[in-house]
Formats: C-alpha cells, sequence, structure tokens
C-alpha cells in the first residue's frame, strides 16, 4: 500500500486481504495488536499510503479507497467503545480534508466547479466515508459517524451535488455514502423516543435526493449514455428513499404535523424522475427495476393516500409498470421451465 501505491491490481488485492480478515471475530483482535495495523490506523494520509492522495491518482485506484477504511472502521472498533476522543482523532485526516473545500463553498459555482482538487477531494472523502459507514454497524460508532458529519458535513456533501451533479464519478460516490448512511443496519439506526435524530437524518437525505432529482432532470443525453450519466443516478436516489422508508427511524407523521415538506419532497420527485424514465428501460437494467420495485412496495403498504393523490399519468405509469414486470417474471419462469 505504501510503495505500489500507482497499481490499482496490487492495492485492490492487497486491501481484499486485509477486507477478508478484518471481517473476522478473532483475525481482527489479532490484527489490531499489530504495530504495523496500528500505524495505519495513526497515519492514513497521503504522506504515507499515495493512493490516498489525489495528485497523480486514477479514478480506479480511488475506488479502492472505500474497502481501506471498511477495514479500519472495522480495527477501530475493536477498543473504541466510547471513546469519543479517540475517533476524532482517527477523523482528523478526513475533518482536514473537509475544512480544505469548505471555503470553496461560499463562493460561486463556477469556482467550484474549476476546481479540479476539490471535486477529486470530495470524491475521496466520499468513499473514505462509505467504507466507514459500511463498517460502523453498532448504534455506538454509528452515531459518532453521524454527529461527526451532521450537520457541517453534510451541507458539504449536498453543495457538491448540486455544483458537479452532472458529472457521475462525484455523484455515484456521493449518493453510495447517502444510501449507505440511511442503512439501518443490525438496528443501528434505533434512536431514542426523544431523539430527533431519525427525523433530521431524513431531512438530509430528501435535501440530497431533490439537490440531485432536481438538476438532474434538466439535462439531455443520449442514449448510450443514458444509464451512467442519468438512470445509474436515480437508481441510487430509489435507493436512499427506500432504506430511509424501510429503516423505521423517522416518525413521518411528525413531518406533516409540523409543516416539515421533507417527506412530500422526497415522495413528489421520486415520481418525477420515475416519469423521466422510459418504460423499457425500467426492466432493462435489473439493478434500477429491482430497486424500484421494493421502493413502490413499501410505497403501497404505507404512504398509499401519496398513491392515491397522483396524477392520471404516473398511476398510469406504475400500472403499466407493475404489468411489464409480472410478465416479464412469468416468462422468466416460462424460460427456466423449459
Amino acid at each position: 500500500l505504501k510503495y505500489w501505491g500507482g497499481s490499482e491490481q496490487i492495492i485492490a488485492k492487497t486491501l481484499g486481504l486485509l477486507s477478508d480478515l478484518s471481517g473476522g471475530y478473532s483475525c481482527v483482535r489479532k490484527l489490531v495488536k499489530l504495530d504495523e495495523v496500528q500505524f495505519m490506523l495513526t497515519h492514513h494520509t497521503a504522506e504515507h499510503f499515495p493512493f490516498l492522495g489525489i495528485a497523480g491518482v486514477g479514478a480506479a485506484e480511488m475506488r479502492c479507497r472505500s474497502m481501506l477504511y471498511t477495514a479500519l472502521g472495522r480495527l477501530l472498533m475493536v477498543d473504541l467503545g466510547e471513546d469519543e476522543d479517540r475517533f476524532l482523532a482517527f477523523m482528523m485526516p478526513l475533518t482536514a480534508a473537509f475544512e480544505s473545500i469548505i471555503g470553496l463553498l461560499s463562493g460561486p459555482d463556477s469556482t467550484m466547479y474549476n476546481s479540479e482538487d476539490a471535486k477529486k477531494t470530495l470524491i475521496g472523502l466520499a468513499r473514505d466515508l462509505r467504507g466507514l459507514a459500511f463498517a460502523f454497524s453498532t448504534k455506538t460508532t454509528y452515531m459518532m459517524l453521524f454527529d461527526w458529519i451532521y450537520p457541517v458535513y453534510m451541507k458539504v456533501l449536498l453543495r457538491g451535488i448540486e455544483v458537479w451533479f452532472s458529472e457521475p464519478a462525484l455523484t455515484t460516490p456521493v449518493l453510495k455514502l447517502t444510501a449507505e448512511l440511511a442503512q439501518n443496519r443490525n438496528q443501528r439506526l434505533h434512536f431514542d423516543v426523544s431523539s430527533p435524530n431519525g427525523i433530521l437524518l431524513f431531512r438530509e437525505l430528501s435535501n440530497i435526493i431533490c439537490a440531485y432529482g432536481s438538476r438532474i432532470l434538466t439535462i439531455d443525453v443520449n442514449k448510450k449514455q443514458m444509464y451512467a450519466m442519468k438512470l445509474k443516478g436515480i437508481s441510487l436516489c430509489f435507493s436512499i428513499l427506500k432504506a430511509a422508508l424501510c429503516g423505521n427511524y423517522a416518525n413521518f407523521g411528525v413531518f406533516r404535523l409540523y409543516g416539515d415538506e421533507a417527506l412530500d419532497n422526497a415522495l413528489n420527485m421520486f415520481v418525477k424522475l420515475l416519469l423521466s424514465i422510459p418504460q423499457s428501460d425500467l426492466l432493462d437494467y435489473p439493478k434500477l427495476s429491482q430497486t424500484y420495485y421494493v421502493l413502490l412496495e413499501r410505497l403501497a403498504q404505507d404512504h398509499m393516500p401519496f398513491l392515491a393523490s397522483l396524477q392520471p399519468d404516473a398511476t398510469l405509469y406504475i400500472l403499466c409498470s407493475i404489468s411489464e414486470g409480472l410478465t416479464a417474471l412469468e416468462t422468466h419462469r416460462n424460460r427456466n421451465t423449459w
């Protein structure tokens, strides 16, 4: 990792092994005692591991960062407990990276858009945090991460979506991070009754869905680029909303009670994004269709008044998608039978 940071193949294989070892109960406890592992936990910077930098680092190498931070997150959790000082010390390199681009946020879009370093830094941060969010499967560690990222750094992610909405190299990792933060894995998002965190989290998720959706609908792309430029991001927005609605950590009645439009905005954006997808494309891309149908099922279970209030064109689209989905499923079963 230190001396062959420019080789994506070596990095991927090395991190794959480290990730596998850190996933075992006994292995991770033996690993964390090694001096080399302790060094990694306290020196995960570009100075020591060049592929964590931005100068001369390609997209392939940057994709490996999530794997590294998943392993580091698991190793950190072994002896972390509720030690917030140790957690904040571990997060210092990421904190410094965020602070380095916050100054650009107050400037005009053109200034930030033209900053290649800011964009690559944000891409790297999104990948790093996605790895940590996946590793932090307990309530204690997840809340440490949430308290660290909310509200300041969530605004940085939102601003990145607003500025670089047409660049999948940035939107994809940011949306994947958002989808991971929305996942209530192992009941890590089981908040106390008096805690507003579930509401606050959903509001941020809604903001990102709406910021991306409202902007991506304004661009036209050709058929060959449709999935990469548009449908993949829409699919991720569906994943975020699906995880939020299925997570059972936000009391949605509170939104309407206090006039908060976060839920309505997210649901209305879902419909707008859905209607922008050609009916044929919905079934052509498995990830998109799978996420859509699970999300639609959840809406039918808990948000039927919303579905009942849709305009005729939206209702017809949904009914046709259900019919087409059933037909495709039946065709698939018949083929398997033969």
